[in-house]
């Protein structure tokens, strides 16, 4: 590998650290710092596919659907991301992420909890920079605030 290539997968690495530090700051809520749909949906790409496995919900499938889903502050109205452990790795215009997140929240019908789990993204290069091609969070833990795991 060249130095120039090794200077590129560097800088494609701390983009892509970026975007996902950007995507939990904007996925961040509360009453009076609200989500932003449009903002949010713009570090995806428009064929995205957007997974919280623990909510049992299908898949969002879009920007278009993700957009909508940040624009509803009655679903999540508050919720504090804490990420850590990357783990990216990049191959040509194409990487793969891991995270590991905790997350505290109010979900609607829920009240207040909180939760450990990993995202794994798969993110692509465009010309307006990466974006998230695919986002999964899978739960590792979930529980009501006050209750132990």
């Amino acid at each position: 590998m060249t130095i120039d290539e090794r200077v590129r997968r560097i800088e494609d690495v701390q983009e892509i650290v970026r975007l996902k530090t950007r995507y939990t700051e904007l996925a961040d809520s509360s009453r009076d710092k609200p989500h932003k749909g449009e903002e949010i949906s713009r570090l995806f790409t428009g064929d995205a596919v957007f997974h919280i496995v623990a909510t049992d919900s299908p898949p969002l499938v879009g920007s278009a659907a993700i957009r909508e889903r940040f624009d509803d502050d009655t679903l999540y109205p508050y919720s504090y991301h804490l990420l850590g452990n990357p783990h990216i790795e990049v191959q040509g215009d194409q990487a793969t992420g891991r995270w590991h997140v905790a997350v505290v929240f109010n979900r609607r019908n829920l009240g207040s909890m909180w939760t450990t789990a990993f995202y794994e993204n798969l993110f692509v290069r465009t010309g307006e920079g990466w974006r998230i091609k695919s986002l999964k969070c899978s739960a590792s833990a979930v529980a009501p605030f006050g209750q132990g795991w």
